[in-house]
């Protein structure tokens, strides 16, 4: 039998086969090439693969197959396929092919020898599957993961991992070349305020416009990730002039200034920016993250929109704050802390209204440890609400064992943080201290800052119940932050305490000498008694007389006391009275 009754009997063969019939008809592609003649030619194909290459059965017989191959067909995959015809055995393969009109199909491509009674190769029968639908929609989905791996999914900045790669990469480059980089890490203040005051819709929007403002300072491909929240890195590397930092930070720092739209209403967003250098501050990705880091909290502690650069005294604050850290659990078990106790007096006879309680630290290493030093640490590490606890139970008894020995019955005053309000069991706490020192609550104040007046949803009804508990609430350090008025008239307060800042240059400094009336006009007229702390001299006092300011506290009366030098000047209040 010569090729052409052979072809003629394949074509028989199939034609008589329901199976390949039905192959055919379901748009499955056959192709049958001959091994025996020259190039392995295609011999045979079927509808489907008419259907599939939009190539004729004419065009293509007696051609190698290559025809479908192009520049996008992995060279790889081919290999599999030669050496499948070269071995004489099945394989498969998913390869990317062209069709007639130059478009492109994924084909999974099943090969199959076909063999004679005496065991010789006669044919190669292909099945070809049309996948393309599949394959896309797979790629489309890694492309998806890549996305949401490597790209953050609001400001389509880098995420954090992705930058990581990069930076390696990138000062692995600027070392070869002797060159140098820098990492500027950016916060913005209070932006969980501003999510929870517009939305996360529009918190969102802010995010997106602080990320298209640093793409724009930058040249083109500069790394930029937003590392959480709030918080961006910048990569600037391959630089020959360390000067350039300088100058790239100062546009970014220009650019963040001005004010974004949010909800149709222009805001201005405050930020912190540290910088580290390579390799003066660090050669690897995790020293430059952490000096930058350590710059940028410098920065916000400073509230300063400049940028801050990384100093090795910052380590040694970082070895500090570790070392009080793990010593301030220990400390309160010890006993190391104390109450110190400032007076408040009214203003114009200065008779005693009332007193503060001040936490002190007498660390039995390093002697006296200033609140300022530890409040801020006990505050992140969540540990001011065991302490806060503590001060409060202490203050309470304290006051209520004054009264039982026969001293004025006045009220005393306790700092609580913005963390310690927020805490769930707040109101507990501050219950079951007044249960049990037996101290009636009208003798309790607390004295909240202002930062909270930021959330007057969440705590409204924490103040509304205190207030109705017969506790007095005042807003400390009034003026440092951002409180609005609306709040301020809305939330049940009773005392404004004036910030000493404000006290300090008055009345010689016109702008703070106008800023305190206004203050004090302001708590007048929503009905509040106002208090000023710092006082420390006749004039101020003078001043404060002559413009309605009802109580003061500061050095000009009193330093805050420790326990025995208030018990002896509540000694002399209570022979006064007599």
């Amino acid at each position: 039998m010569d090729q052409a009754s052979d072809y003629t009997h394949i074509e028989s063969i199939i034609n008589s086969s329901a199976l390949l019939r039905s192959i055919d008809m379901m748009g499955v592609g056959i192709a049958i090439t001959d091994p025996r003649l020259k190039d392995n030619p295609l011999v045979y194909v079927n509808q489907g693969f008419e259907k599939i290459t939009g190539y004729k059965r004419e065009e293509v017989l007696m051609r190698n197959s290559r025809f479908l191959q192009g520049e996008e067909t992995d060279k790889r995959h081919l290999g599999v396929i030669r050496q499948a015809i070269k071995e004489g055995r099945a394989d498969t393969v998913t390869i990317k092919n062209y069709r007639k009109d130059g478009s492109t199909f994924w084909n999974q491509f099943i090969i199959s020898p076909i063999l004679n009674p005496d065991g010789e190769l006669i044919y190669f029968i292909g099945l070809q599957f049309d996948v393309t639908e599949e394959i896309e929609d797979r790629n489309a989905s890694k492309q998806r993961i890549r996305q949401l791996t490597y790209f953050d999914s609001v400001t389509d900045l880098l995420t954090m991992s992705r930058f990581s790669t990069v930076m390696k990469a990138s000062l692995e480059q600027t070392k070869d070349e002797q060159k140098t980089a820098a990492v500027l890490r950016v916060n913005l203040n209070r932006f969980r305020y501003i999510n929870e005051s517009y939305g996360e819709r529009a918190g969102n929007e802010l995010l997106k416009g602080v990320g298209d403002r640093m793409r724009a300072t930058f040249p083109e491909g500069t790394p930029i990730c937003r590392s959480f929240a709030d918080e961006f890195i910048i990569l600037l590397s391959n630089l020959s002039d360390p000067l350039q930092i300088h100058k790239m930070a100062c546009e970014l720092c220009e650019a963040l200034r001005h004010s974004y739209l949010v909800n149709g209403e222009k805001i201005h967003v405050g930020f912190g920016m540290g910088i580290s250098i390579f390799p003066d501050d660090g050669t690897d990705v995790t020293q430059l993250l952490k000096h930058a880091e350590l710059a940028m909290k410098e920065a916000k502690l400073a509230s300063v929109q400049e940028p801050h650069y990384f100093d090795y005294y910052l380590m040694d604050k970082l070895l500090e704050r570790v070392q009080i850290e793990k010593k301030l659990p220990h400390a309160l078990e010890n006993g190391e802390f104390e109450l110190y106790y400032q007076p408040k007096v009214d203003s114009s006879s200065l008779v005693l209204t009332g007193y503060e309680a001040l936490i002190r630290w007498n660390d039995p290493d390093h002697g006296r440890i200033l609140p300022s030093t530890f409040i801020p640490v006990a505050e992140d590490t969540g540990f001011i609400v065991q302490l806060g606890e503590w001060v409060l139970r202490e203050a309470c008894r304290t006051n209520k064992a004054w009264q039982e020995a026969g001293y004025p019955k006045l009220p005393i005053s306790v700092n609580v943080s913005a963390i310690q309000f927020r805490h769930p069991r707040f109101v507990h706490i501050v219950e079951a201290a007044l249960e049990q020192t037996g101290l009636a609550p009208q003798y309790l104040e607390l004295e909240v800052t202002e930062s909270i007046l930021n959330d007057p949803v969440i705590i409204k009804n924490k103040l509304d119940y205190l207030k109705e508990r017969g506790i007095s609430l005042s807003i400390d350090d009034f003026g440092t932050g951002y409180s609005s008025i609306y709040y301020l008239k809305e939330l049940p307060l009773q005392v404004l305490k004036i910030d000493r800042t404000f006290i300090t240059q008055t009345p010689e400094d016109p702008r703070d000498t106008a800023l305190l009336l206004s203050i004090i006009q302001l708590g007048k007229s929503l009905g509040l008694t106002v208090l000023a702390e710092g006082v420390e001299t006749e004039e101020q006092l003078k001043f404060l007389q002559a413009h309605g300011c009802d109580q003061i506290q500061g050095y000009y009366y009193s330093p805050p006391l420790s326990k025995e030098k208030i018990e002896a000047l509540l000694y002399e209040e209570t022979l006064s009275l007599k």
